[in-house]
């Protein structure tokens, strides 16, 4: 793995070492025995497909690095109820401890909730390692998200194999157009284009309309971070967007 700048630089340094800690107590024979006992994951494709308009994966997030405390309080049993019922078309899940206060006892939670009525979870964290994939499938995630920045081309074709093979939908971030050209080498079904630069932090809409014109059909375009509000929704959706989260 290349060195990383920044935040994100300073977020996956973390990860590493959590990443390790977990495998102290639950070794990653462990974990894929699990996983490989689960039920069968549901298809992110097939919900973003299916609906008509705009998909919404909708988020869980207690607090980020750009933003402080958000939710603090948050229950996400009760939260996926809320999105469940709301009509959401997959639920994400921030499992990253240090800087958003998540877990992978949330991620458990949700989808408990979320699987009865085949809305699929997705697992949102730093994934740099295989263990990371199998434990998400244990705790119930039907998908991951696999962020370009943080993953060398080798690494990230062996993570989404490894993902796929287990018949997980992963969702592919990029923010720039090399990132994306690195995610196409394995034309991956989804795409997420994220408005938030991870090493800066700034965020501008624009990012997605650049990107979206480049994704080739019949990838699913994915808009994350950046909306607040239905104007910018709408701002996406003229940029060619189906799903945003």
């Amino acid at each position: 793995m290349n060195e990383i700048p920044g935040i994100l630089g300073e977020i996956v340094a973390k990860r590493l070492g959590t990443i390790e800690q977990a495998k102290q107590l639950h070794s990653l024979k462990e974990v894929r025995s699990v996983a490989e006992n689960s039920e069968a994951p549901l298809s992110l494709q097939e919900s973003l497909r299916t609906r008509n308009g705009i998909s919404l994966i909708a988020e869980m997030k207690r607090s980020s690095p750009s933003a402080g405390s958000l939710d603090p309080d948050l229950d996400p049993a009760q939260r996926a109820t809320l999105y469940c019922d709301a009509g959401a078309a997959a639920i994400s899940v921030l499992t990253e401890h240090d800087y958003f206060s998540g877990s992978i006892e949330d991620l458990t939670a949700a989808t408990r909730i979320a699987r009865p009525t085949s809305v699929p979870v997705l697992r949102k964290d730093f994934i740099v390692d295989e263990y990371q994939i199998h434990e998400a499938r244990s705790a119930g995630a039907d998908c991951i998200l696999l962020i370009i920045a943080i993953l060398d081309p080798s690494q990230y074709a062996d993570l989404f194999a490894i993902s796929t093979s287990m018949g997980m939908d992963v969702l592919v971030e990029v923010f720039d157009e090399p990132e994306l050209d690195i995610a196409m080498e394995i034309e991956p079904p989804i795409i997420g284009v994220n408005n938030r630069n991870l090493k800066t932090l700034k965020t501008s809409l624009s990012v997605f309309e650049q990107l979206a014109k480049k994704i080739p059909s019949p990838s699913i375009k994915v808009a994350e971070s950046g909306m607040k509000n239905s104007t910018d929704v709408r701002r996406m959706g003229r940029a060619g967007l189906k799903p945003f989260s």
